[in-house]
Parts: C-alpha cells; sequence; structure tokens
C-alpha cells in the first residue's frame, strides 16, 4: 500500500516536474496606494538629481524611493495622458502628453511649450535627446520635431505623413536618429534617412527600440517578435518559439549588464547569454502586464504596468521557493540537507518533504505527526525530526519504527543535536532527553539541575560545552553539571529561542527581546532597532564567512559579530525591498548547506539567498542628498522678496533673509535611495547652535524655534545602510534683528538724542544766558548802587563841609595863597570824583592823583597832625593796572580819621605800590595810628559810619567785579599791626590788583573810562 502511493507521488512530482525549478522572486509594488497618480504606467525616466519621473494616464509622478510628488493639470501640463518622460543632460524634464509637450527646467514647475504643428494639440508619442542637446519629439500626426537651443522645427528630410505613426526614437551612435513607426524601421542622418532592414521585406510594426553594449539595435515589434540588429547587418530574431513570451513587444531594455529585458502584455523576458527567463504572476510578479522598462543609476529595474502601477525588481539574491515551486507547504520549520546534498523540509502540518519536490512523507506514511520542530542527520545518515508527538527516523525516504520509549511518544520535540559519539539530545518542552547508540535513555529535568523548559536549541561550543536555549535563559551542559544565565544575569530576556557561535567561539542568542552575546560568561545585550519585531529573533545561522544571520519578525538582519558589537546599527536589514516575500522568519529554521547558500524559513516559503548574487547596495555609497525646501511656521512659503534669488533647479532661496518674527525654520530634505528608502539617515546640525551633528534619524525635516538675530548655516548629511555619510549640504540665511536692535535704529537714535541733548544743552546755555544776564543785571544794579555809594561816601558831608569850612577860614584871614590853593585842589578833586562816577573803573595812576589830591586837602586842614608818603616802584606801569574809581581813597581816610587823628602825636600815612606776582601790583596802605580793636573802642557808638560804610562798600564793588568776571580785586585787611612785645604799633591794608588783560563779561563787559581825557586846571 505505502509503495503504490509513493509510486502515484512520483508520477504526479513528475508531471509537476517544470515547476519544480521555478522560483519566486522579489517585485516591490508602488500603487495609487502608495501616492502614484495613476495605475497605468507608459513611461519611466530618472533626472539629474536621482528622482524617477512615472509617466501615466493620470499624470506625471515624481519618486524620490519614499515620496510621490504628483503634476497633473493644476500644475500646467497640457494633458494627463502622459505618453513620454525625457531628462536631459541638463537636468530638463521634458513631457509628452496626449496634447503637446511641457518643460521643467527645476523639475518642480512645468511650462507648456508649444510646437509649430499641423494641429492645435499634437499627440507626443516619444522623446529622445542627440549628443548635442537637441531634443527630438515624435507627434502622432504632426511628424518629427527638432528643438535646438529652444527653437522648434521639423526635422529635415522628413515630412509628417511619411513619419506618421512613429512609436519609438533612439539617438544613433553615429550622430543620427532612429526612428521606430508602424512600417519599420528608419535611420535618419542630417540630409536624408534610409530603411533598416529587418531580416526581410515586409514591414515591421516598431514598438520599442535599445541600444546594446556592442552597439547592436534591439528592435521590438507588435507581432513579429523581438529583433537584433548587428553592428555588420546581420539581423537574429527571437519570438515565442524561442521562449519569448509574447510577440508583441512593448519595451526595450538592454541593462549595464548587458542583459536584454522584453516586456509583454504576458510578463517579461530575460536574455543572458542566450537564456531566456521569464517573469510572471507564476514568478512572483504582482502583475506581469507590462508596459515599460526602466534601469536607474543604481542598477534597479523598474517595470510599468498596465493597471498595477511601478514594480521594483529586487534581483535575485534572495529568491523564495513556495508551493507553486513544488514545496509541501509554505511553512518549513527546519532544513536539513542528506549525506547526497538534498534538501529536507519539517513542515508546520505538512509533514516532511524533500525541496526537489521529489519525496513527500506524513502520517500517512508513518510520521508522528505533521507538525515538525526540528532535524538533524547522524553520522549514519539517517534524518532525525522532532514532531508534536515525539521523534521520527527516516532511513533512505522510509519512516523506522522505534518502540515508545525511544521516539518520545507524547513528547513535542523542539530540538535535536547529534554529538560525535552518535548520541542524540532531543530537546523537550520538559526537559533534555538523551539517547544513546546503544539504546539508553537519559532524561535531565526541567529543573535548575537541568537545562530549563522548552528546549528549542543546542549548539555545540569549540571547547566541547553545550548550550541551551530555553524559557528559562541560556543553559550550558559542562563536565556533567549545567550553568544558567537569565535576566537577571544580565540576558535580553528569559525567552530564549535560538542559538549561534561566531568564529571567535562566542556564544548568541537570539531572544524575544533582542541579542544577547556571552564573551568570558558576560552577558552583553544588542538590539537592532527601537520596534519590537526587529528584536524578537527567531533564528541565528552563523554562514561560514565570519557573518552571522539574524531570522526575526521584521526580516533578516547580516552582521559581523565584532562591527555589531561596536555599533548596533552596522547591521544590515533585509526586507520586503531586497527580495523576501514576508518579513516573518520561522523559529530555528535556518541552514547553510555545502556551497555556503543559506536557506531560511518564513511564514510565505523558504528563502534562499546565494552569496554569489550580491545586491548593488553592497557597497553602500552615499546616496544622492537634496535640500527640497524651507517652510516658515510649518507652512509652505514664498520666499521672493526675502531673498536675492531663487535657485533655477533647487527651488531653494538664496541669500535668505528672515525678519526677527519669520524665525521658525523647517528645512525638507531628502536622500535619493531608490533601492532601499527605509534604511536611509540623516544627520543634521545649524552650525553656531548645534556643537555637533544631531543623532542619526530617519526624519525628513528638521526644525529650529525662536532663532536669535544672526547668521546661519544649516548643513544635511546621509547614509544609507549604516555606510559612510556623504558629503553635506549647507543652506546659510540670516535672521534680521528688530529694528530697535537694527544699526539703522541705533543710527536714528543716536540723531535723536544728539539732537534732544543739543537741544536740552542749547535751552540750558540759553537758560543760563538769561539767568546770568539777569545775574549781570542785577550786578550792574548794585555796582551802580554801590559806585553811588562810594560818590556819596567819598563826597560826604562833612568832608565837603569841612572842605568849604576851611577855605572860608582863609579867605577870612586874608590868606589868599593858601585858600586859593586849598580851593583848586578841592575843586580838582570834586571834578576827578565826578568824572570817575562816569566810568566803571579807572588807571591805577589816575587813582593816584585822586587820592594824592585828597591826602594834600586833609593835610592842609589838619596841618601837622599827620605826614603822609605815596611811593610808586619803578617797575610798577600804573597806566596799565586798572581798578574801580576811588576805590583807595575810603582806607587812607580811615587811616587819617580813625587811627592817627585820636592820636596826641602827629601820626604817618604810607602807600607804597610794589609789583607782586607774575602779572599783578600790591598796594599798602600802612598807618601808624591807634590800631582797629583801640578806634573800635573810642567810636562807642558814634556816628561815624560814613568811613565804615565807604570800606564795606569798596569790598563789596570788588567782589561783585570779581563774580562779574571783570577783574580779579584781592582786598585783605584792615589788620592790627604789633611789635614784638605785642603793642600795636598801626594798622595795615593790601590791595593786590591785576594788570589790565581784559577778560570775557558775561553781561557785555563794564565800560571803562577812555584813557585820554584829562583834567582842565582852572
Amino acid at each position: 500500500m505505502r509503495s503504490s502511493r509513493l509510486l502515484i507521488l512520483l508520477v504526479l512530482l513528475l508531471a509537476t516536474g517544470s515547476r519544480t525549478s521555478a522560483q519566486q522572486y522579489g517585485f516591490v509594488q508602488f500603487t495609487t496606494q502608495q501616492g502614484l497618480a495613476q495605475s497605468q504606467v507608459r513611461c519611466i525616466a530618472q533626472d539629474t538629481r536621482g528622482f524617477l519621473w512615472f509617466g501615466t494616464l493620470g499624470g506625471a509622478s515624481r519618486f524620490d524611493g519614499k515620496v510621490f510628488v504628483n503634476h497633473a493639470l493644476q500644475e500646467d501640463l497640457p494633458d494627463v495622458q502622459v505618453n513620454a518622460v525625457l531628462t536631459t543632460r541638463e537636468g530638463e524634464v521634458w513631457l509628452g502628453t496626449g496634447m503637446g509637450l511641457a518643460r521643467s527646467r527645476s523639475g518642480m514647475h512645468f511650462e507648456r511649450f508649444p510646437l509649430p504643428a499641423l494641429s492645435d494639440a499634437p499627440k507626443v508619442m516619444a522623446l529622445a535627446e542627440g549628443e548635442g542637446g537637441e531634443i527630438y519629439v515624435a507627434t502622432e500626426s504632426d511628424g518629427i520635431w527638432r528643438i535646438d537651443h529652444g527653437k522648434p522645427g521639423q526635422l529635415a528630410g522628413l515630412d509628417a505623413d511619411h513619419t506618421a505613426g512613429v512609436r519609438a526614437l533612439l539617438p544613433a551612435p553615429d550622430g543620427g536618429l532612429l526612428v521606430g513607426m508602424h512600417d519599420g524601421l528608419l535611420r535618419w542622418k542630417p540630409g536624408g534617412a534610409d530603411w533598416v532592414s529587418l531580416g526581410d521585406e515586409r514591414p515591421k510594426r516598431v514598438s520599442a527600440l535599445a541600444l546594446g553594449r556592442d552597439r547592436s539595435i534591439w528592435v521590438g515589434t507588435f507581432g513579429e517578435g523581438l529583433f537584433q540588429v548587428h553592428p555588420d547587418g546581420r539581423v537574429t530574431e527571437m519570438d515565442e518559439s524561442h521562449g519569448l513570451l509574447q510577440n508583441n513587444v512593448r519595451c526595450v531594455l538592454v541593462d549595464r549588464s548587458d542583459h536584454v529585458w522584453v516586456g509583454t502584455k504576458f510578463g517579461l523576458n530575460r536574455l543572458d547569454k542566450g537564456r531566456v527567463r521569464a517573469y510572471t504572476v507564476h514568478q512572483g510578479m504582482p502583475n506581469d502586464n507590462v508596459w515599460c522598462i526602466f534601469e536607474d543609476n543604481g542598477g534597479d529595474i523598474w517595470v510599468g504596468t498596465d493597471g498595477a502601477g511601478v514594480l521594483r525588481y529586487a534581483g535575485d539574491r534572495f529568491v523564495t521557493f513556495t508551493i507553486k515551486d513544488g514545496l509541501c507547504s509554505d511553512q518549513a520549520m527546519c532544513l536539513v540537507a542528506d549525506r547526497s546534498g538534498d534538501l529536507w523540509m519539517g513542515t508546520y502540518g505538512s509533514g516532511v518533504c524533500r525541496m526537489d519536490g521529489m519525496a513527500m512523507i506524513s502520517t500517512l506514511d508513518g510520521l508522528p505527526n505533521n507538525t515538525v520542530w526540528c532535524g538533524t542527520v547522524d553520522h549514519a545518515g539517517d534524518l532525525w525530526f522532532g514532531t508534536s508527538d515525539g521523534l521520527c527516523r527516516i532511513r533512505d525516504g522510509f519512516v523506522q519504527q522505534m518502540d515508545a520509549a525511544a521516539r518520545l511518544a507524547g513528547q513535542r520535540v523542539l530540538s535535536l543535536w547529534g554529538s560525535p559519539d552518535n548520541t542524540l539530545w532531543c530537546g523537550t518542552r520538559d526537559g533534555v532527553t538523551v539517547l544513546s547508540p546503544d539504546g539508553g535513555i537519559r532524561t535531565f529535568p526541567s529543573d535548575r539541575t537541568g537545562p530549563g523548559r522548552s528546549v528549542r536549541s543546542m549548539v555545540e561550543a569549540p571547547d566541547g560545552s553545550l548550550w541551551l536555549a530555553t524559557d528559562q535563559g541560556i543553559a550550558r551542559y559542562r563536565n556533567g553539571h549545567f550553568e544558567h544565565w537569565g535576566s537577571k544575569e544580565g540576558v535580553a530576556s528569559d525567552a530564549v529561542f535560538c542559538l549561534a557561535i561566531d568564529d571567535n567561539g562566542r556564544t548568541w542568542a537570539g531572544t524575544s527581546n533582542g541579542l544577547t552575546c556571552i564573551r568570558n560568561g558576560r552577558p552583553e545585550i544588542v538590539r537592532f532597532a527601537p520596534d519590537f519585531g526587529s528584536n524578537y529573533v527567531d533564528l541565528l545561522l552563523n554562514d561560514g564567512q565570519g557573518m552571522i544571520w539574524a531570522g526575526t519578525n521584521n526580516g533578516l538582519y547580516h552582521f559581523h559579530p565584532d562591527s555589531l558589537l561596536r555599533d548596533p546599527g552596522s547591521a544590515e536589514h533585509i526586507t520586503l525591498g531586497d527580495g523576501l516575500r514576508s518579513l516573518e522568519c520561522n523559529l530555528n529554521a535556518a541552514l547553510r548547506d555545502a556551497s555556503g547558500r543559506c536557506y531560511f524559513g518564513t511564514a510565505a516559503g523558504t528563502v534562499l539567498h546565494d552569496p554569489d548574487r550580491e545586491g548593488p547596495w553592497n557597497d553602500r555609497l552615499p546616496p544622492p542628498l537634496l535640500l527640497t525646501g524651507v517652510r516658515s511656521f510649518l507652512q509652505t512659503t514664498d520666499w521672493k522678496g526675502q531673498c536675492d534669488s531663487i535657485g533655477q533647479a533647487s527651488g531653494l532661496p538664496i541669500g535668505l533673509q528672515l525678519p526677527y518674527r519669520r524665525n521658525y525654520l523647517t528645512f525638507d530634505y531628502t536622500a535619493i535611495s531608490l533601492s532601499d528608502p527605509d534604511q536611509v539617515q540623516y544627520r543634521y546640525r545649524l552650525q553656531d547652535v548645534d556643537q555637533d551633528w544631531l543623532a542619526p534619524t530617519d526624519a525628513r525635516f528638521a526644525s529650529y524655534s525662536n532663532l536669535p538675530q544672526g547668521r546661519y548655516v544649516f548643513e544635511v548629511s546621509a547614509s544609507v545602510h549604516g555606510g559612510p555619510w556623504g558629503p553635506s549640504i549647507k543652506l546659510p540665511f540670516v535672521v534680521l534683528p528688530p529694528f530697535w536692535l537694527s544699526w539703522w535704529f541705533f543710527a536714528i537714535i543716536l540723531l535723536a538724542g544728539s539732537i534732544s541733548l543739543w537741544g536740552v544743552m542749547r535751552y540750558r546755555s540759553a537758560q543760563r544766558r538769561r539767568h546770568e544776564r539777569t545775574r549781570q543785571l542785577m550786578l550792574r544794579s548794585r555796582m551802580l548802587q554801590l559806585e553811588q555809594q562810594a560818590l556819596n561816601a567819598n563826597m560826604n558831608r562833612h568832608f565837603v563841609f569841612n572842605a568849604l569850612n576851611s577855605i572860608q577860614y582863609h579867605i577870612n584871614r586874608q590868606d589868599r595863597a593858601t585858600a586859593n590853593r586849598y580851593l583848586t585842589s578841592f575843586a580838582k578833586l570834586i571834578r576827578k570824583n565826578l568824572d570817575a562816577s562816569q566810568s566803571d573803573t579807572t588807571t591805577l595812576a589816575e587813582e593816584l592823583e585822586r587820592l594824592e589830591l585828597y591826602l594834600v586837602l586833609e593835610h592842609m586842614r589838619f596841618k601837622d597832625r599827620f605826614a603822609y608818603t605815596l611811593e610808586v616802584d619803578e617797575g610798577v606801569r600804573s597806566d596799565a593796572v586798572r581798578l574801580p574809581a576811588m576805590m583807595l581813597q575810603p582806607y587812607v581816610e580811615n587811616s587819617i580819621w580813625h587811627g592817627i587823628l585820636p592820636m596826641e602825636r602827629q601820626g604817618h600815612v604810607q602807600i607804597t605800590v610794589r609789583p607782586g606776582d607774575a602779572g599783578r601790583v600790591h598796594v599798602r596802605i600802612v598807618d601808624d595810628g591807634i590800631g582797629v580793636v583801640r578806634s573800635k573802642a573810642l567810636k562807642n557808638g558814634a556816628n561815624g559810619d560814613h568811613i565804615s560804610r565807604g570800606i564795606d562798600i569798596t569790598k563789596g564793588r570788588a567782589d561783585v567785579l570779581r563774580d562779574l568776571h571783570v577783574t580779579d580785586i584781592r582786598i585783605t585787611g584792615p589788620e592790627e599791626m604789633v611789635n614784638g612785645d605785642g603793642a600795636t604799633i598801626g594798622t595795615v591794608v593790601t590791595i593786590d590788583l591785576p594788570y589790565d588783560h581784559p577778560a570775557r563779561s558775561p553781561a557785555g563787559g563794564l565800560q571803562s573810562a577812555d584813557p585820554r581825557i584829562i583834567f582842565d586846571e582852572r
């Protein structure tokens, strides 16, 4: 019965043998759900900045690997049907639509480009750029146009009727242009055109053109298949009979590896050195209705479909085997290679099968349970599998009978390990059971004396110790004893699922919360990423090249142990974009075969990795980085008027100057990694604000708020897959100070302050002048009063009365000579006093002359009561010294009347004029009278104040003149003189006078007498 069933299975497998060699390739799909403008993609191109452009029947989409930016009628396209996209070497983007041309110089804003065609809205079918930068435009019914330096003109030598129905354009290496039309292939050169033969004379409907690396021309046709026109003119034809999926070829591409890709309605073909490979929905394509193919700068192949959006071919580094390819299940739980190199799979619910589909074993064939958890091969070549109901031993494809105790009936066997002495260690939910070759059975319990519960993995270390992964952490069996490491000892989690030993003998454990590396008995935790799925580690595999694979619930990680310990971000993350069909890996479902290829069990099939097929991202070159915009307060901002100019290609403000209130900026940037945008990291900084680069992030924007005034430079850099950081992009800008901190405001404030200060000073100066004028007037008034009082004092009634009595006395005595002399001196004195009252000051010479007249009169009156001496030093220029008129007389009169006359003896008055300090003259009046003290005592209240008042008036005049800044007169005395015995010997007065140095008078100065005035004596 069993033999017949195996025979039937063998026949069925042979009947489906064409499927067993198939495999599922990775294709990443982008549709309108991810942001594509429309699902029917007609053309693909890549601009100089790295953006991909997709032309659809609903507009054009620009793609950076992460985000789509769409352009349609709102962006001034002539039509939403985009049939052709051309990106020039100068960075321009041209769109050929159903109603004319559109051009963008920056890749952001489009403008219509009119053609002088026969129809108002020519339908553009193809675009191409010549060697000289000229643009060729093929239209549906208006022929081919050539745009040279912005000026369009019809292609010389070809009329519109002759070139109707053009579907493809290809610049030829010789400078010409290949034109694919509905009736054949045309080669145009300046001055003429000729037909290119495609095997026979029958017209071929050319749909696609491509140029091979050997300068062969690949021609796709509708209905005739594919043609290769060799440089020597030979033509090779390929159609469905040669393996082409369909003779209706829509597109042709020759990639950088010289593979020829052919797109049809039924899928893709790849021609590689005569071998034809097909890619359809059976090989993993989400949709195989292909319209266009394109290879980007990184070597990735992009496929535009008719209704399913865009597909990116992830390459053949990772391919997946599923039920469609002959496997018995997509859920491989363990992988085992037998002695002949065949691979066996233990599955979840479908038993055991060989990967070539030629053998399948289930419970019908004696398998204890169809859920298989683990497997191994012993030294005899027998296969052992652990199931949910014990062990199974398979020899030569047949299940071997075992007694219930030996096969661990009723137990879930989670892991197996065969020792060098052919002892089989079985990890179960309740510990470990060891089966000896002689049939002996030994059980280690799940408590602390044993390994623990649910032993899911066992590996042997180079020192011969056995490491075990359990629900209670990590256990090591050495010298008959178990050692334990759990979360308390530093393991990432007690739930340990898998183990691996690296080339340096370190033990790696995968847990539900990251990796744990044990070296020298000490655990160290490593986590791949912040998310939970990346740290739920289901499998570990040493690839034999010093690297370790880790299967998680978020794809595969590939790392070098030393690098990972230094930098957890150094691991390569393999996801759907690299060819996986599922991110969830199965527990311990991993194997490295004898040729070094690695197999991984996932939730969507078994993944094969061939290390000889490396992806284009393994060089880890930094991705192209672009600064795409600057926003203010998170809003899209028009910076016109706030910068020097707007970059034509970038659209960024150049020389940006921000008002101080717009100091919340957001910088948008993107690094174009079309193959793996999720692995791009950015770092940025604002110079003079950030001391160093901020921590790497995957965010595509950076915001800064409340920036103070100053000059700044924003800088951003990018890397991919943990590779080196690329060159940074910088954007300088300035935050202007508020108006109250700007130079012109300071200038205005300074000017206003200066004007205000000048005004205040001017006002205060005017006030001071007004006050000074008032003071001067008051002093002048006071001076006039004092002068009048001085005149009155010098012309007092007693003196006049006594002088007249003396004259009368001499007249009565008939002493005419004396009376005449007395009268003459008295008249001169009166006249000089009256003249002196007309001016403020007089010379010292005139004052001494007047003083001498007074002394003469007093001496004539009192005869021999006193004598006087008037001495003027020869060094004194008395005519150059000015003083107030009638200033000296009161002191001389005081000496006579109060110092000498009260004495019984004759007194003496001495007046001396001597040079003083530089520029000054000393006048000294000395008498030998009774002194100041006795004079005051003799007054005894008598009415003699006329002299005292004269002295006070004189001092007051000197003080007023000093206040008026007219002259500096200093008066000392009267002071009493005493001898060595203390006896009074007289009185002294010192008057210090300056030479005449005219000084500024705030009141305009006091009037001085004309020195030329002389007295007439009559």
